[in-house]
Formats: C-alpha cells, sequence, structure tokens
C-alpha cells in the first residue's frame, strides 16, 4: 500500500511542492519579462515619433502645422482686441453758406483689430484730416440735428479715412466713433 501512495502522490511530498513552487516562479517571471519588454517596446515608439520620426513623420509634421495655421487665421474678431486710435479732438469745422454758418466740434476715433491699419492711418493723418474736413463741410445742419445724419456721417468718415490712409482691400478700417459732437 505504501507504494500505492507513492505513486499517487497526494501533495504531501516536499519534492512536488518545490516543484510547484519553482514552476509558479518562473511563470510569473515570464509575465514581469513579457511586461517590461512591452513597455519598453511602447515608450521607444512613443519617443521616436515625439524626436522627429523619419521623413513619412515629418510629412504629418507639416500637415499639423498647415491645420495650427488655418485655425490662427479663422480666429474669431470677438477674441481679438481692438486697436482704437484718436483722429481729432475738438475738431472744429465751419459748413453752411451765406449767414447761415454752422459750427461742428467733432472729436473722433477709429477702430481695428489690425496694428499696421492703425499705423498707416496715422503715417497718412495729415491727408486724412484734410478729407475729414472737406467731408464734414459739404454737410447739411439739418441732417447733422438726426441720428440718422449722424450715422450716414459716420460711415462716409470710415470710407473717407479708408481712401486718404490708401488701406488695401485686406486691410479693414472696423468702425469710427464720435467721442465728441457738437453742433451750433
Amino acid at each position: 500500500m505504501a507504494k500505492a501512495e507513492k505513486d499517487l502522490n497526494l501533495g504531501n511530498d516536499d519534492e512536488s511542492a518545490d516543484t510547484a513552487d519553482q514552476q509558479n516562479e518562473k511563470g510569473g517571471m515570464k509575465k514581469i519579462i513579457i511586461i517590461v519588454v512591452a513597455l519598453l517596446v511602447v515608450g521607444g515608439a512613443a519617443a521616436f515619433f515625439m524626436m522627429g520620426g523619419d521623413s513619412s513623420e515629418s510629412t504629418a509634421d507639416g500637415a499639423v502645422e498647415v491645420v495650427e495655421e488655418v485655425v490662427e487665421e479663422e480666429e474669431d474678431e470677438d477674441e481679438k482686441e481692438p486697436i482704437y486710435q484718436a483722429l481729432v479732438k475738438d475738431f472744429v469745422v465751419t459748413f453752411g453758406e451765406g449767414e447761415d454758418i454752422r459750427y461742428l466740434q467733432l472729436s473722433l476715433e477709429v477702430m481695428s483689430y489690425d496694428q499696421e491699419v492703425i499705423d498707416k492711418i496715422e503715417t497718412n493723418l495729415p491727408a486724412v484730416r484734410n478729407n475729414l474736413i472737406m467731408l464734414i463741410g459739404g454737410q447739411s445742419y439739418d441732417d447733422l440735428k438726426t441720428n440718422v445724419g449722424k450715422e450716414k456721417l459716420r460711415k462716409e468718415i470710415i470710407g473717407a479715412v479708408r481712401k486718404a490712409a490708401r488701406l488695401k482691400p485686406k486691410q479693414k478700417l472696423e468702425d469710427a466713433f464720435y467721442t465728441g459732437f457738437v453742433l451750433q
């Protein structure tokens, strides 16, 4: 019967327990080695792509740069800061004929989102002021008394400033604002 127990190997032997432990350790070590190798491969691939990669990767980088440029160009003007430039302060213009000579004291600012536009207006300020004098001098007192007349003049001022400053079509003068308007 002792021989039968030995053949059955009920797990009482120290030898069989040691063999099972060794197999478990080998299986655990294999798992650890596989995980370490996988991490090294993934980390190496990530480093390769981040550092530049081959020529096909540079094409992908170029595409990303083009997409970034397009997104920057499509940036809303609401997100840009407006730039204001005072054109005239306490600008006095006479208009009318005969004994009905009237005066308009005007302070005016323009606004753009492009500093280049503001710089160009500032450079051409003598021509801008001349165009404003000619434009305002040709207005009717009765028209300027109304808000409709003031709004019409404001739009004409934008056109006169654009023309005098010789702005290109892509250079956008956004608006003009009265900061003072006294009519006598």
